[in-house]
């Protein structure tokens, strides 16, 4: 049954977790869980919203939460199951609207590792996604390696591949979308793009990110340009190095 709210509604808040039972505190579990959940229906996520506030479904196939004062918009997704950058943006909206249960499923023997900073090369004929470790002071031992979480991506190729490249092709939201999956559980990012104005991919990333996935938005410290055309592995870690170190 879906819970009314009032000003001084309370009952689904911080602190007071006892009305969210069954499978929606299943759903609100998953949610939480790190590393995050792989198989997190829409159907269940939306469910779980209407039991503690509500969820309304606009004609172009969003979808406007609003739970405790807080109010969230999420395009529903192609497959039925949530990818972990949509997971981790529920997530941050439900904390803000006071969601924080603690589960029993992380052990604080087992504390999860710190997230590794990204560095994200990218143009609109592919991306690519490295790990990059500079936070010793010995220059010798900074690290720079392709990063897989998913072990399946490292190397996105966009849709669009026929034109020269530095020109503009048509932004593909599932490029972006794959990208921002592949970072989700990551922790600072770089972006490095090719060209200016329209022509950078890497601007375009990041307007996609602002408007799809503010959390990994907000984890960027860094766009720059170069040319990708003749850029190294090491003339990457330099770049990254400048930019998460400064």
């Amino acid at each position: 049954m879906k819970t009314a709210h009032t000003d001084d509604d309370t009952s689904t808040v911080a602190g007071n977790l006892s009305s969210v039972t069954g499978s929606h505190r299943r759903t609100l579990e998953a949610i939480f869980r790190h590393p995050s959940a792989h198989n997190l229906e829409w159907n269940d996520v939306v469910g779980l919203i209407r039991e503690i506030g509500e969820a309304h479904e606009k004609a172009n196939g969003e979808f406007v939460f609003e739970v405790a004062g807080k109010r969230h918009i999420m395009r529903k997704p192609h497959t039925k199951d949530l990818t972990s950058s949509a997971v981790i943006d529920v997530r941050h909206f439900l904390v803000q609207a006071g969601f924080s249960p603690g589960l029993p499923s992380q052990p604080a023997a087992h504390p999860n590792p710190a997230a590794p900073s990204l560095l994200i090369v990218v143009d609109h004929h592919g991306a690519k996604i490295f790990h990059v470790d500079v936070t010793s002071d010995d220059a010798s031992e900074h690290v720079i390696r392709p990063y897989d979480p998913h072990h399946f991506l490292h190397h996105l190729v966009h849709k669009d591949q026929s034109r020269e490249r530095g020109q503009r092709a048509p932004e593909e939201p599932a490029y972006c979308e794959k990208i921002a999956d592949a970072v989700a559980l990551g922790g600072k990012i770089v972006v490095v793009g090719h060209g200016a104005g329209k022509s950078n991919a890497a601007h375009h990333l990041s307007e996609y990110l602002h408007s799809h996935h503010r959390e990994t938005y907000q984890r960027i410290v860094r766009e720059t340009v170069a040319d990708l055309s003749s850029i190294t592995t090491a003339q990457l870690l330099d770049v990254a190095r400048e930019a998460l170190r400064s």
